[in-house]
């Protein structure tokens, strides 16, 4: 009859130590899909890149074009930007500070344009001093329901004998020194 009881004892802790296994492996199952699926979607969330490099024209006015394009899988809505235009010696007050909003949704590989202009930067002389054009993206993204942020940093080498120089991104470490005006400014968004 002992042979008997210690059998179901033995029978029981095997069952329970199979179901703990189990669960845990439930567990670790359901946070690993659960994980991954969240990596997924926080890979199709709207993201924006230059669809071509930003076109820099001098005639009576200084003026940028940026095309963005939405390289996600996602739509991006309620885009705004904020773009800060000032010289490279982060002494001066802003050249410009731009805000803008597009109404439309833009949709994957989807472009939109922003266009900045400084009214008579003294285009007339020979040269412009550098400066720093800083583009902060903010959007949402209606699938996920989620917004994002996304902050361009460029430098923009002026314009030397009336030729505009190309924009180029900043070097890691200029950006503390662009934050530190921006927060001076009072021109980070909160």
């Amino acid at each position: 009859m002992s042979w008997a009881i210690k059998n179901r004892n033995w029978s029981g802790t095997i069952v329970t130590i199979s179901t703990a296994i189990f669960a845990f492996v439930s567990i670790v199952s359901s946070f690993v899909t659960v994980n991954t699926w969240q990596n997924q979607r926080e890979a199709a969330r709207p993201y924006f890149t230059f669809k071509e490099s930003p076109s820099i024209q001098l005639t009576d006015r200084l003026s940028f074009e940026f095309k963005f394009n939405n390289v996600g899988v996602h739509p991006a809505t309620n885009l705004s930007s904020r773009s800060i235009v000032f010289d490279e010696n982060l002494l001066r007050e802003p050249t410009l500070v731009h805000d803008y909003t597009v109404v439309n949704d833009i949709p994957r590989d989807t472009n939109t344009s922003l266009l900045l202009s400084i009214k008579n930067p003294d285009s007339l002389q020979a040269n412009f001093n550098p400066q720093f054009v800083v583009i902060c993206l903010s959007y949402a993204d209606p699938i996920a329901r989620k917004k994002y942020t996304q902050t361009i940093y460029t430098k923009w080498a002026g314009v030397i004998a009336q030729k505009p120089q190309p924009l180029i991104h900043v070097e890691a470490s200029q950006k503390p020194l662009i934050v530190n005006y921006l927060e001076f400014h009072h021109l980070l968004s909160s």
